[in-house]
């Protein structure tokens, strides 16, 4: 899975308008399901399309009322905040057949195409939402994030400045724009938006992540170091941005830090293995393979990387004269 794709699966429900049913949080709170593809016929057969749409019957053959339409509203905002997205789209497709104008519930329709990859249906809904309600910003955020997921950087990064250009103090919009922006290779710009995120939203913790691995990428790790630990106060177990940390103290040969930072990413013998690697890139051979011997230890099994690596650490020291 890419990681526009994996973005997108994190965090473009938060997009949806608030009110959503607060049940996924509560004791009997449902595992999230697996994302299913929805069948396109399902939505290219529905008869909200056509400009007169027929009144929905239900089993006794009686008009969709209004108590209908809450009830079906409530179940399929009960779906979404379990992500149960399948069983939402087929109750907001329903109440559409009888309110075709209701562009909050098509707005939904469209994010929920797009978590499932179903880009040209999304671009749909929310063209007919903004044909109508060009001020919904979260529509413009969601139309800009399926340009991203297609690669087509330009329009997204336009959407996206749409957004900001109505409202500057939307921190995910930054984060987004941030996020276009590195997919697009303009890495100044990348960084800006995303520093500008987390200033109007200290805890966008996914903006700390994408800076930190972004400095760490281009070598500036104190950068690094900074973005991550502020990202680490937020979410102090987080494995990537501990092992990312790891990286850039390791890369300034902060090593007893670097230990510590990947043994709170893994586990101890992959913590090891790593700090390896960083003495073996420096030369220091003797430290490596010790790191290497005693992670194989830890995990004697099945830790085949770390075997390749001290068999890599031993030739260097009997090149070098060091072995005892």
């Amino acid at each position: 899975m890419s990681l526009s794709r994996r973005l997108l699966l994190a965090t473009v429900v938060l997009l949806l308008p608030v009110g959503l049913s607060q049940c996924a949080a509560g004791k009997n709170a449902l595992h999230d399901r697996e994302l299913k593809t929805i069948d396109p016929a399902v939505w290219a057969t529905s008869p909200q399309f056509s400009s007169q749409p027929p009144a929905f019957r239900g089993r006794e053959g009686k008009k969709l009322g209004d108590e209908d339409s809450a009830r079906l509203l409530a179940q399929g905002n009960l779906s979404l905040g379990f992500r149960d997205y399948q069983s939402s789209l087929l109750n907001y497709l329903e109440i559409l057949k009888v309110q075709p104008e209701r562009h909050d519930i098509r707005y939904r329709v469209g994010v929920i195409f797009l978590l499932n990859g179903q880009l040209e249906a999304a671009k749909h809904e929310l063209a007919r939402v903004l044909l109508k309600r060009p001020d919904m910003l979260e529509a413009h955020e969601a139309l800009a994030l399926v340009h991203l997921q297609e690669k087509n950087y330009s329009l997204a990064i336009e959407e996206f400045q749409t957004v900001l250009s109505k409202d500057s103090g939307r921190a995910k919009a930054h984060h987004f724009l941030g996020i276009t922006y590195l997919s697009a290779g303009q890495t100044p710009r990348a960084l800006a938006s995303l520093e500008t995120a987390v200033r109007l939203d200290p805890e966008q913790l996914m903006s700390y992540a994408v800076l930190g691995q972004v400095n760490l990428k281009l070598k500036k790790y104190p950068q690094a170091i900074e973005w991550l630990t502020k990202g680490l106060r937020l979410d102090p177990k987080n494995p990537k941005m501990n092992h990312h940390l790891g990286m850039a103290l390791a890369a300034l040969k902060r090593y007893p830090e670097a230990l510590q930072a990947f043994l709170a990413a893994g586990d101890e013998a992959q913590a090891l293995n790593n700090i390896g690697v960083h003495y073996y890139m420096e030369g220091r051979y003797d430290e490596a393979a010790k790191c290497f011997q005693k992670a194989i230890e830890l995990r004697p099994t099945y830790y085949e990387e770390a075997r390749i690596n001290l068999h890599r650490a031993l030739e260097k020291l009997y090149q070098t004269g060091d072995a005892g």
